[in-house]
């Protein structure tokens, strides 16, 4: 099988993974919604920046180069696994320790116990990690696919048995560390070949320089992406933080189903064309045309119909989230183009562009959030917003051409007829939304503004962009 047609291939089998895995998640999130208090939400949210960012350190930054290095051998590749889960078993000692610490920082006895048992984590994942990255690196995405919806379902019915059970904020706990050890078991089982029992720190120095950048990356980045949750914890409470969780949890759903699809397929072909500029150009302006194509009109819709989504999904007592959920589902478009260009650094190996650009990221969006942090959630929404829109256009710009030679110009043509269509599409389902007048009937009436809107996208961008709906069809075929 050529490699485009099993990048097809891996997409199909991505995209059924990933919108089953993101329905279980969303039908989750709406479920304990209605069970739990948002300052449960709240609370779970502070616990999952801890244990992530430790996370950002778990493999030292080196597990991406089990996909980059084309060469690398089994010796190499055994030593990097068994570094990986003793780097683990530290990283669960460290967040035992520091548990006490950072309860006592944010004033919240509670979160030493979800803390420490969240941090079991450290010691499962490692144990799977390199066979998923061996499975991504051979484009081996159906079973990889099985092994992840096998996981999403443990982690669900977990879950919600919990928070019925009456465990409160643990419902999420248990569920999270079940996914995680379910999907360890089914990759130890069936992930291919194994590592053996052998551990040559000399054999893995040449991959340091690639792990220090990509560890500093993930962590800048992580950090990047949970400062608005620290502070706003930190300066406004758990409950302000959980209706911010919340709605931020919703907005980023459909990039989670749609945007891996493509980026995780894309790395490993990618990195086969590494040294060919003008195809990873091409391929890449054709990745971001994808991705807007089916993520504008979306979040076009998540705006213009968010109080009568939230209502039906989470019900009246998260009303006060509305407001950020429409102005996170902006932050949506920028995130939904500025991931594919992770794919494309590390296909080139520039881990240090990622990681200076995330450094800038930080420097961003500190003061805005601290700025925004003064009016509320939403205030906090549209500080990242405008901190984004930075990165990913002056800068992203100088980015891109650097690495592949691609001009703002061509960049910004990959999207804009997207992007004029989706603000169409908004207007149009906010104008409906408007003139609706039969009482009740709320999903009814998602339905039929949601169909109404998809068909006039439909309409507006399929004349412009046929190649693209023909590639995304034969990647779902």
């Amino acid at each position: 099988m050529s490699l485009t047609r099993r990048a097809y291939a891996g997409a199909k089998w991505l995209s059924l993974s990933s919108l089953f895995g993101n329905g279980l998640q969303l039908l989750q999130l709406v479920v304990l919604a209605r069970l739990l208090p948002a300052e449960d939400f709240g609370l779970m949210a502070m616990a999952s920046v801890v244990i992530g960012l430790v996370q950002s350190y778990a493999d030292m930054g080196m597990g991406n180069v089990v996909i980059h290095r084309q060469d690398a051998t089994e010796r190499q590749l055994s030593s990097l696994y068994w570094l990986n889960v003793l780097i683990g078993i530290a990283a669960f000692c460290l967040a035992q320790m520091a548990a006490p610490w950072l309860a006592e920082l944010w004033h919240t006895p509670a979160l030493i116990g979800v803390l420490r048992w969240s941090a079991v984590i450290f010691l499962l994942e490692p144990l799977g990690q390199q066979l998923r990255l061996r499975l991504e690196k051979h484009l081996y995405f159906g079973k990889l696919a099985a092994i992840e919806s096998a996981a999403s379902l443990v982690a669900f019915a977990v879950a919600l048995a919990c928070a019925w059970r009456g465990d409160g904020v643990y419902a999420l706990v248990w569920g999270q560390l079940a996914g995680v050890a379910g999907k360890a078991v089914c990759l130890l089982v069936a992930g291919g070949d194994r590592p053996t029992l052998c551990l040559d720190l000399g054999e893995i120095r040449g991959f340091l320089r690639f792990g220090l950048y990509q560890m500093g990356e993930r962590s800048i980045n992580f950090l990047g992406s949970n400062l608005d949750k620290l502070l706003l914890g930190s300066l406004l409470g758990m409950q302000v933080l959980g209706y911010y969780n919340v709605a931020y949890q919703l907005m980023s759903k459909p990039y989670q189903v749609f945007n891996p699809i493509l980026t995780r397929v894309a790395f490993p072909v990618f990195a086969r064309m590494q040294d060919e500029e003008a195809r990873l150009r091409r391929g890449f302006l054709q990745l971001i045309s994808l991705v807007a194509l089916v993520m504008f009109p979306v979040y076009a819709l998540l705006i213009a119909l968010a109080d009568p989504l939230l209502d039906l999904l989470l019900g009246s007592a998260w009303q006060p989230a509305v407001g950020t959920f429409q102005v996170l589902a902006l932050l949506g478009f920028f995130y939904s183009l500025g991931n594919p260009l992770g794919s494309l650094l590390l296909a080139k190996g520039r881990t240090d562009i990622s990681f200076f650009l995330n450094c800038l990221m930080i420097g961003l969006y500190l003061p805005a959030i601290l700025l925004g942090a003064r009016y509320g959630g939403l205030g906090v929404a549209w500080s990242l917003v405008a901190a984004t829109a930075i990165g990913l256009f002056p800068v992203g710009f100088l980015v891109r051409y650097r690495l592949v030679g691609m001009r703002p110009g061509e960049y910004l043509a990959a999207f804009a007829p997207m992007a004029a269509s989706a603000a169409v599409v908004a207007c149009l389902a906010h104008f409906l939304d408007g003139r609706w007048q039969a009482p009740g009937n709320g999903p009814l009436r998602l339905v039929v503004l949601t169909t109404a809107a998809g068909l006039a996208y439909l309409a507006l961008v399929y004349r412009f962009k046929k190649d693209e709906w023909r590639t995304l069809w034969a990647a779902l075929r």
